[in-house]
């Protein structure tokens, strides 16, 4: 594979190193087990193979104060589990009368190849800890599973499609995501989550989750949608092929990205609104149909030293009223322009290339401001850098700007508004 991609900046000197799409998911992770971005990010995490040694679909329950206890059945394992223990599933497909609910906190072990599915077509899995917020400043509980695969198949539910068509909306939008946090702590590690009727993982209320290593694929709607005051740190994690966006914010909700994978979603790669955080770093997002990063609303999204790329549409995009900020990145083959402001967006770029697009580079319209900085903006299709817009403003400093099929800065006439102040910047 070529090596990982650089920024070059105004000198012409290397920059930042970012993500590349043929690493592995968010660049990779060598340095001796860790990762090699990070040094508190313990990628490739270790497989715990204890449960290697349970019959197929067999079920045991082990903790301090019984030992280990076999089941019959995972509901009657998780049911008669204490606090703390660690349940064992064996490999092969485990298929649950309904949604397995998960109250207390504990760890749920795959073997290889162990797969949970649900009857109904409802969610698989429902993270329900009572006490779920960190009252007195203790952490919430939390609930782990590793090694896990959690499958939600498209079965007929009686009632529902007709119902739903009769509205004009798709029948998935009636039913459970394949993994439900709706309180306490779930830490999930090495799981691969897929769901043909709705999506993967939803974390509401104020509720927190840890993704590590998962895989979020085949979703029929998003990969991983978080809501209301939910936290959820994501590392490492691959999202791909959802019917809307690969990860989602609303509400008051924050959502934070390391070395993840996004690409191939029917909307945006990485979506933000309302009111929500969203901040991804060492990621790796393309091929999305939408833009490849997009905020809306209030909300407020950090990118630092990703790679947007090769999107159906834009790169990224700031809309409504919300703030964008593009540190170290690379941006380069979007259909439309590589970086967009719209609405009352306000967008800062910084020590960043954005390349090879088939429209402008950066474009700022309508009331919404940019600040480009220390950036390499070039071989686009249209301009460099393009203001419209009778209220719109832009501030570029130390760019280069060069190579773009059009101006390097499409600026409006004096009488149609509009404000640019530009200084420093190489045109070539």
């Amino acid at each position: 594979p070529p090596p990982p991609a650089t920024v070059a900046g105004p000198s012409g000197g290397a920059g930042p190193r970012v993500a590349t799409a043929d690493s592995p998911p968010g660049g990779g992770g060598g340095g001796g087990g860790r990762c090699r971005f990070s040094a508190v990010c313990p990628f490739p995490y270790a497989r715990d193979g204890r449960a290697d040694s349970v019959a197929p679909l067999g079920v045991v329950v082990c903790s301090a104060s019984r030992g280990e206890e076999r089941f019959s059945s995972l509901a009657a394992a998780v049911r008669a589990a204490p606090e703390g223990a660690t349940v064992l599933l064996g490999e092969g497909e485990t298929e649950l009368d309904g949604a397995l609910l998960l109250q207390r906190p504990l760890t749920l072990l795959g073997a290889r190849n162990a797969v949970l599915t649900a009857r109904g077509g409802g969610s698989v899995v429902v993270v329900d800890l009572p006490g779920g917020g960190a009252a007195g400043g203790l952490p919430p509980p939390t609930l782990s599973i590793v090694g896990v695969g959690v499958v939600q198949r498209a079965t007929e539910q009686p009632g529902v499609a007709s119902a739903c068509a009769r509205e004009g909306e798709p029948a998935r939008a009636a039913v459970g995501y394949a993994v439900v946090v709706r309180a306490g702590r779930a830490e999930l590690t090495q799981c691969t989550v897929q769901s043909a009727l709705s999506g993967g993982c939803f974390v509401s209320a104020a509720a927190s989750a840890a993704l590590r290593g998962c895989h979020f694929g085949a979703a029929a709607m998003h990969g991983v949608l978080v809501s209301g005051r939910a936290r959820v740190e994501m590392s490492h994690c691959h999202v791909h092929s959802t019917g809307a966006a690969g990860v989602e914010a609303r509400g008051r909700s924050e959502v934070r990205l390391h070395c993840c994978r996004v690409r191939h979603s029917s909307r945006s790669g990485l979506f933000a609104t309302a009111f929500a955080e969203a901040h991804a770093e060492y990621c790796n997002v393309f091929q999305c149909r939408f833009a490849g990063i997009e905020c809306a609303g209030q909300s407020e999204v950090r990118v630092h030293s990703c790679r947007v790329h090769d999107g159906e549409r834009g790169g990224l995009l700031a809309l409504g009223r919300s703030s964008l900020r593009v540190d170290a990145c690379a941006v380069s083959r979007n259909a439309m322009a590589g970086v967009s402001a719209r609405g009352s967006g306000r967008v800062v770029v910084a020590d960043s290339a954005v390349t090879s697009g088939r429209a402008s580079g950066v474009h700022v319209s309508e009331e919404a401001s940019a600040t480009v900085e220390h950036c390499r903006v070039e071989a686009n299709g249209l301009c460099g850098v393009e203001l419209s817009g009778s209220a719109a403003t832009l501030v570029a400093r130390r760019n280069v700007v060069r190579g773009n099929g059009g101006e390097a800065f499409a600026l409006p006439s004096p009488q149609c508004g509009g404000c640019a102040q530009l200084e420093g910047n190489d045109l070539g």
